[in-house]
């Protein structure tokens, strides 16, 4: 009974030194992110972040807990292959999930969650995001460290030694004794609250209590967790939030015109969407010179606006609050993983749809990713132009699909047959990870950033090319073009996943009905852009206390993360980490002008999440 209890204890140890390997590749790989933490922090990663390991080591313990208690009764042979066999299984599994984990952080600024399963619904998403490297390397890796885990196991529980093991029946209680005690590593402790992150959470850097996760404890959490998305905020009651966003209100204040139409003929609209992109990379709003020289020129040309923010991290984030006028929040998910919702939901290509516009929609991927066709049918989209209208050779010359120069190509070609007034939305798919484009190198190197760099260029120059096409037709006179993203790149740069600078989009307004040239300081939201132009185009829009004029209305805007919210005013702007009650001040943190504001900010937190419970 002795030896096979001690190879119980031998067996959980093999599970909390196989995460702890895994946490340590996990930081080699993306070590860029904490590269500056302290060294106590790094301390911290594996001090505190052990109890996660625990509990998933408890878990993946429990049925070899009940095998030892019952398989090595008088004989072990079938024990010991039962054993190995789950073993197998499980590695395979925990692996699997591992390398996703370490792939992910980079590109998203968080650790593996239930967002996972919506790549999953369409893995086309998840095999273009990776890059030929990345292919080859995780089905060698995930054998290598398989094989490399098996010997281990095998090594310190040998099979010779197991099949000699044997207990008597007096040996079950004592094995179910020590399987039920499981219990304590599991739930973190004695205590009676269960592990959550806060156990874990032990630094002001966000980055390294993410980094002290267990990557598979997270992920499950959150999947059993994360019911439609909702999540708890206790700031305030419901009523008391929505008596405060009123009392905010400013819906129907004038707002300065911005476009001023033609022979009073319709304005056209085309809404460019722009993958991954930032304020970092054009010039004229704060970025690098020399990477996006036609963006540089628009802002100049038009009415460019240096502090509009991106609610959330993430496409399906951008096209809720771009398209469908609802803010991400901090949920994993958004109202785009559920149609009850999607269909209550104020579409801004909707209004256009309303007055007899001709909808059209041009995307060179796979529109199906993120609901994305659902979201532009119920949006009065009639045309929708994705990678499968253009030839099989040019939807494979990008793992996402057809490269921006053919996109942009297709959809002026049909814009000049197009009746008039038109709403037309391109969302371009170039700029997207891997960063593969063929034949174009502005950047040199191999670096993600001059990768990065090199795309962001070619997607510029693209647009530029399109640009440049309808000026030379008298479409331009009476066309409004609205240049955009759908959220930001942690690329170019070290901005960390909190900073304002990882979330500010570019919003610049050209066109034929564009006559003045300047660059605002006005504070705006992706969900705010709808009733902005609505108003605009001298169209009434449906009152949302969520969204807003921000032309007209108070000057601020959201940004979500799971982990906390930030809001930028120009009063103060801050970041509110919610797993620790830590404000993270950028500027102006004084009381006087803070507390009024703090209140205004959590109200509409509040709203927000509670008011999505209500969908």
């Amino acid at each position: 009974m002795k030896k096979v209890l001690l190879a119980f204890l031998k067996y959980f140890l093999f599970w909390i030194l196989f995460l702890t390997a895994f946490k340590i590749l996990f930081v080699i790989y993306n070590y860029g992110a904490v590269a500056d933490l302290p060294r106590a922090d790094f301390r911290g990663i594996f001090t505190h972040g052990i109890i996660m390991d625990l509990s998933v080591a408890g878990y993946f313990s429990i049925v070899p807990g009940l095998i030892f208690s019952l398989g090595f009764l008088y004989t072990s042979k079938p024990g010991s292959y039962l054993l190995k066999f789950y073993t197998l299984l499980s590695l395979i599994l925990l692996t699997f999930l591992g390398l996703a984990d370490v792939g992910i952080y980079g590109p998203w600024g968080n650790r593996l969650n239930s967002q996972i399963l919506t790549y999953l619904e369409t893995p086309s998403g998840v095999f273009a995001s990776l890059n030929w490297v990345q292919i080859v390397l995780f089905p060698v890796l995930l054998i290598a460290i398989v094989w490399a885990s098996m010997y281990c196991y095998q090594r310190l529980l040998p099979r010779l030694k197991l099949e000699r093991m044997f207990m008597k029946w007096y040996g079950i209680p004592v094995l179910l004794f020590f399987t039920a005690a499981l219990i304590i590593p599991i739930r973190g402790g004695l205590d009676r609250a269960p592990l959550n992150h806060s156990n874990v959470y032990f630094s002001e850097h966000l980055e390294a209590n993410q980094f002290a996760y267990n990557y598979f404890w997270n992920l499950m959490h959150d999947v059993l967790n994360n019911k439609k998305g909702k999540v708890k905020v206790n700031y305030m009651t419901f009523e008391e939030a929505e008596t405060i966003l009123k009392e905010h209100d400013k819906n129907r204040l004038e707002a300065p015109q911005l476009i001023y139409p033609n022979d009073d003929k319709p304005t056209n609209v085309i809404l460019v969407l722009l993958e991954s992109f930032s304020d970092k990379v054009i010039e004229p709003l704060g970025g690098m010179p020399g990477v996006a020289p036609r963006l540089n020129e628009f802002c100049n040309d038009g009415i460019a606006f240096n502090s509009f923010y991106a609610t959330g991290n993430r496409s399906d984030k951008g096209i809720s609050a771009l398209i469908g006028g609802y803010p991400s929040d901090m949920s994993r998910t958004t109202v785009l993983n559920f149609p009850e919702q999607m269909s209550r939901l104020d579409y801004f290509p909707k209004y256009f749809a309303d007055h007899g516009y001709n909808m059209s929609f041009y995307y060179g991927g796979d529109v199906n990713f993120y609901n994305t066709r659902t979201v532009m049918i119920q949006s009065g989209i009639e045309k929708i132009v994705s990678k499968e209208e253009f030839p099989l050779e040019l939807g494979l010359k990008q793992k996402w699909g057809v490269p921006d120069e053919y996109l942009y190509t297709r959809m002026f070609e049909d814009l000049k047959k197009e009746k008039e007034p038109f709403f037309s939305m391109v969302y371009n798919i170039s700029s997207h990870e891997p960063y593969d484009i063929e034949n174009y190198q502005k950047f040199e190197g191999s670096s993600v950033e001059q990768k990065y760099l090199n795309v962001a260029s070619y997607a510029d120059s693209c647009l530029g090319v399109f640009v440049d096409s309808l000026r030379a037709t008298d479409l331009w006179e009476r066309t409004l073009v609205i240049i955009t993203a759908d959220h930001t790149s942690l690329q170019p740069g070290s901005t960390t996943i909190t900073e304002p600078a990882s979330y500010r989009i570019p919003l610049i307004l050209i066109g034929g009905v564009v006559k003045d040239h300047f660059i605002s300081d006005r504070i705006g939201n992706h969900n705010d852009l709808g009733p902005t132009i609505v108003k605009q185009m001298g169209w009434e829009h449906k009152p949302d206390l969520l969204s807003k004029d921000f032309m007209a209305n108070d000057c601020y805007a959201f940004y979500f993360r799971m982990e906390g919210w930030g809001f930028m005013s120009p009063e103060a702007g801050w970041f509110n980490d919610v797993n620790t009650g830590n404000v993270d001040y950028f500027y102006n943190n004084k009381p006087e002008k803070t507390d009024s504001l703090m209140h205004f900010a959590k109200a509409y937190v509040q709203y927000l999440h509670d008011e999505r419970s209500r969908k």
